[in-house]
């Protein structure tokens, strides 16, 4: 009998390992799509709302909160395509930037309620 040899990993090792890519690097994409995604953004929005003569509109409206959810569509589609282009790391980063973004929005918020409880502000 002839026994088949069996090989003991995968044909390229570069798609088994979980380390490619880069933490820090997801994490400076995921902030750089929320700062240039907003400037971007208001950029557009004012070019957009001049020729809608505002945002008074139900259109207008629609347009922009599309507009200022586009910044975190980019960050949903950058994990997807760094998941794909076989680099996890880069795409965690970029999960773990969104965490510091939301964490940073809530400390900030915290902060102003807590400057805005010694004040007679209703």
């Amino acid at each position: 009998m002839s026994e088949m040899p069996v090989e003991s990993g995968p044909s390229n090792p570069q798609a088994a390992d979980p380390k490619n890519g880069s933490l820090g690097a997801g994490i400076a994409l995921a902030w750089a799509c929320l700062i240039a995604g907003y400037f971007i953004v208001g950029v557009m929005s004012s070019i957009v709302f001049s020729v809608l003569n505002g945002a008074n509109s139900g259109f207008g409206a629609l347009i922009a909160i599309l507009l200022f959810l586009l910044p975190w569509a980019a960050m949903i589609w950058l994990i997807v395509h760094f998941r794909k282009t076989n680099q996890p790391r880069t795409a965690l980063g970029i999960g773990v930037g969104i965490a510091s973004i939301i964490g940073v929005l809530l400390l900030l918020v915290a902060a102003c309620f807590g400057l805005l409880s010694n004040t007679n502000f209703h």
